[in-house]
């Protein structure tokens, strides 16, 4: 799996992209309402547990891209199906 910094023409939108998400989640979720308004750096496993809370209750979606082609995304897909969805 690569992770790379994401490149200079990209980060304002980026981070408008991620001010966003932080913003539909707080309007849906509000636990994650709370960390986000008393916090200036929301932890990672705060989003991830407030994705999770709003994907079970069926109020958010989350979108994953990828591609069959050389297997891009397959084990992002693979670990957000097991980190956000319920066990069968």
């Amino acid at each position: 799996k690569r992770v790379d910094e994401v490149p200079a023409a990209l980060v304002e939108r980026v981070d408008t992209l991620r001010a966003e998400l932080f913003e539909t989640l707080a309007d849906l979720d509000d636990e994650f309402a709370e960390i986000f308004l008393e916090n200036e750096d929301v932890p990672v496993d705060a989003v991830h547990a407030a994705i999770r809370r709003t994907t079970l209750a069926r109020t958010f979606c989350p979108m994953l891209m990828g591609s069959a082609y050389k297997n891009k995304g397959v084990q992002d897909l693979l670990d957000a199906v097991c980190r956000y969805l319920p066990s069968p």
